[in-house]
């Protein structure tokens, strides 16, 4: 079994899928190609590749858990605040300025943000479709979280969580 094989097996294995995996080894080669320079002869490539495709895919699954957590509890929330008749004018509005905000981000943002939050991608897979790095899907969807907060700060009136703002978005 060649190498590549080998690390999307072991990355399957921690993540739970085959699509994050390829896209965590796509993005580990990709890594290692940039900083191709740096290595020495001494680096053993192997355990190097299987050490770098191990910590991916360990912050993509803990990423998921974080998300799934933080996921349920914007719908409890969500729930406690329809039931206990919440302000459906305002709830209008703030849809309204999300996509409309979302509609103003710079394309490529756009395109990720949407992939991410309509479609439920997760990084590698966005980073497949668009034939980028992994990477690349983080910094775009940071910047896009970047303007969004700073655009609709100003609708939301409450103190919410940096890690909880951008779950919010996605019933939006």
């Amino acid at each position: 079994m060649d190498n590549y094989a080998s690390l999307c097996e072991y990355s399957a294995r921690i993540t739970g899928s085959k699509e994050a995996a390829e896209g965590v080894v796509q993005d580990v080669f990709a890594s290692l190609w940039e900083s191709r320079m740096k290595l020495d002869d001494k680096t053993k490539i192997k355990a190097f590749l299987f050490h770098s495709v191990k910590n991916r895919s360990l912050d993509i699954v803990q990423y998921e858990q974080i998300r799934r957590k933080h996921k349920q509890e914007i719908i409890h929330l969500y729930k406690e605040y329809k039931e206990g008749g919440g302000d459906s004018t305002r709830e209008s509005r703030l849809m309204i300025r999300v996509h409309e905000e979302v509609e103003r981000l710079p394309e490529k943002c756009k395109e990720a943000w949407l992939l991410h939050r309509k479609e439920g991608l997760t990084h590698p897979e966005i980073a497949q479709i668009l034939e980028i790095t992994v990477k690349a899907v983080e910094a775009r969807m940071a910047k896009a979280l970047k303007i969004l907060r700073e655009n609709l700060s100003n609708e939301i009136d409450i103190d919410i969580h940096p890690t909880i703002f951008p779950l919010l978005l996605i019933f939006f």
